[in-house]
């Protein structure tokens, strides 16, 4: 697959996760064309992890061939930290047989395609980054059962060194002794604050004081805790879904103050299932926020995630459509040199009125006009 075809580029994303994969053929409009999702082998050594993933690529592999698409290479996003450097993952929670796994060198040697490797949340950001083209700067937040964040600065992702050293969810957002402890070692980061583990401690302290909520009453049924369950009650009204949102906007807004502060974004993009599951429950949040942070209404605009679930595998495979461009115009130097040369050592003659014209204004077609005067006198002089 190294020619350039009717259909055009397209890359290949992929999304590890802890129990299944999405794979995806993504063109370079951010358009998903194909996708598909395998399972993860568990607790497993790192090539046998990969090996449903492998298999998984090789059919996406071939149904763009079918589809005469040019695939420019593989983007990978990972649960976790990444070690840029070495271009491979650091750690990642959910899938420990790949932290320090060179998975780059591993797909690049399988597949003899480019790889990109990205923190999920990073990528998603990379593709939520394309509605707002005119700000420099974004802050991207995303809660799902942590909160991750991502920082755009001039279309450049800021990335940290080390799995906490400077990251944005690790800023202390409370002072003092109390609180629960982060896994960074410290207390008042708002991971302890409003991940999906602290908004369940918020609904357990409810139950233990008995309240009246349909919630609670669907949570004694048995039903399972989601963000979806969460906004959908607290579309209802219900009370304890409201108070919830309320302790979400009360610390996400006094981490904004910080943030802003601090990182100057021109546009802050929520995104997750707790904080996006529906359009009233975000309006309702967006305006505790402003009310929450002294800073936010006036200088930075508060907007929900447009790509939901799609962002990570989008934006994953985008970067590699600039890394196309830049190796053909690479590629296209040497060619370009050589014409060039070759221009510069045909034979020039004198032309009407060339006096005042400079050698770079004559150009190519002085050159060519050469060579067919020259063939004109050649001919003559034989008759």
């Amino acid at each position: 697959m190294t020619t350039e075809t009717s259909a055009g580029s397209a890359a290949i994303s992929i999304e590890p996760g802890g129990r299944k994969a999405s794979i995806a053929l993504v063109d370079r409009q951010g358009n998903i064309l194909q996708r598909e999702e395998t399972k993860t082998l568990w607790g497993r050594p790192a090539s046998a992890t990969l090996e449903p993933y492998v298999r998984a690529i090789e059919t996406m592999l071939a149904f763009a061939a079918t589809e005469g698409y040019h695939i420019c290479g593989l983007g990978v996003s990972i649960p976790g930290t990444l070690d840029a450097t070495a271009s491979r993952p650091l750690i990642v929670p959910t899938l420990p047989s790949l932290s320090g796994f060179p998975l780059c060198e591993f797909l690049q040697t399988r597949f003899g395609l480019p790889v990109s490797l990205h923190v999920d949340v990073d990528a998603a950001l990379l593709a939520e980054a394309q509605f707002h083209s005119g700000a420099k700067r974004l802050l991207f937040l995303n809660m799902n059962a942590v909160l991750g964040a991502a920082l755009l600065l001039d279309g450049r992702l800021q990335r940290m060194d080390g799995p906490y050293l400077g990251h944005t969810c690790h800023l202390p957002v409370t002072v003092g002794a109390g609180g629960t402890r982060c896994g960074c070692g410290k207390r008042g980061c708002i991971n302890t604050l409003i991940s999906l583990d602290a908004i369940q401690k918020m609904v357990q302290r409810a139950q233990r004081r008995d309240e009246e909520s349909s919630l609670l009453q669907r949570l004694g049924r048995r039903e399972a805790f989601s963000p979806q369950l969460l906004a959908e009650e607290a579309a209802r009204g219900d009370r304890v879904a409201l108070q919830v949102y309320a302790e979400i906007g009360r610390w996400l807004g006094a981490a904004l103050d910080k943030y802003i502060a601090l990182l100057a974004p021109e546009v802050c993009i929520l995104g997750g299932g707790i904080l996006t599951a529906s359009e009233s429950v975000f309006d309702q949040l967006r305006a505790a926020l402003l009310t929450q942070s002294s800073q936010a209404g006036e200088a930075v605009e508060i907007v929900p995630a447009r790509l939901g679930d799609d962002a990570v595998l989008i934006g994953a495979a985008l970067p590699l459509f600039s890394t196309e461009l830049s190796s053909r115009t690479k590629a296209e130097q040497p060619v370009q040199q050589k014409r060039r040369q070759q221009q510069k050592r045909r034979p020039r003659i004198a032309l009407h009125h060339a006096d005042d014209l400079s050698g770079d204004e004559v150009g190519l077609g002085a050159s060519l006009l050469a060579d067919a005067l020259q063939s004109q006198q050649l001919r003559q002089g034989n008759a």
